[in-house]
């Protein structure tokens, strides 16, 4: 379910480019770290205040660019003083009232990336959703542990009963109360456990690589 909450917003962004509302996917960090780069502005039609961030239309080479600043002065004469939350790098625009396309009310992180996708996304979604589902066929079970599932039971008791190293050392007796609860539960949700065989394998894994063999050894040629 939480692949609609982006694809729904992307879908409003293509069927709501009109007044009252508009929206626009930020492409620079200009306004960082309070606009982050890449989210989706929603922008309503109305006149800035002072403070407001803001979009606006500039002409460069007669190109049309769509700009997103803080509103930091108004003239006399009503227009606009736009300047970048980023720093003096970024020039300071001043802008007539007829090319302020609306404040900002709303940023949303990271769902602009999805904007420019919006038709890829919404033509899948009409795939998966018009393509009729296919009946599958009853899957064969999945072979069960086998032995894996025993070798615990006669292993983890060796801890207590031979020379051992490393962590079984350490904990003596509670690695064993750690480790049978362990061993336990995957036999009881074996089928719901996925890979329950990894964990019968590592359990016997550990107890072998946690006997001291020289010591073993040792204890055999003293008998």
């Amino acid at each position: 379910m939480l692949f609609f909450i982006p694809l729904l917003a992307v879908l409003a962004y293509l069927l709501l480019q009109q007044p009252p509302l508009s929206f626009y996917y930020v492409l620079t960090s200009s306004m960082e770290p309070n606009v982050p780069r890449g989210s989706l502005v929603v922008l309503e039609a109305s006149p800035p205040d002072l403070g407001d961030v803001a979009a606006y239309v500039l002409e460069v080479q007669g190109r049309r660019y769509v700009i997103l600043h803080r509103v930091t002065g108004i003239t006399a004469d009503g227009r606009y003083v736009f300047s970048a939350d980023a720093g003096e790098s970024y020039s300071v625009d001043l802008v007539e009232p007829g090319r302020v396309l609306g404040r900002m009310l709303i940023a949303i992180p990271y769902l602009g990336y999805l904007a420019p996708y919006a038709p890829l996304l919404l033509g899948l979604l009409l795939v998966i959703l018009l393509v009729p589902r296919k009946v599958r066929e009853p899957v064969a079970p999945e072979k069960g542990p086998g032995i894996l599932r025993y070798l615990p039971a006669i292993l983890l008791p060796l801890t207590l009963l031979l020379p051992v190293k490393g962590l079984p050392a350490m904990l003596g007796p509670l690695y064993l109360a750690i480790t049978l609860p362990v061993y336990a539960a995957t036999l009881k949700l074996e089928r719901q456990v996925h890979y329950s065989d990894i964990v019968y394998a590592l359990l016997a894994a550990s107890v072998i690589v946690s006997i001291d063999f020289a010591k073993l050894s040792a204890l055999l040629q003293g008998l």
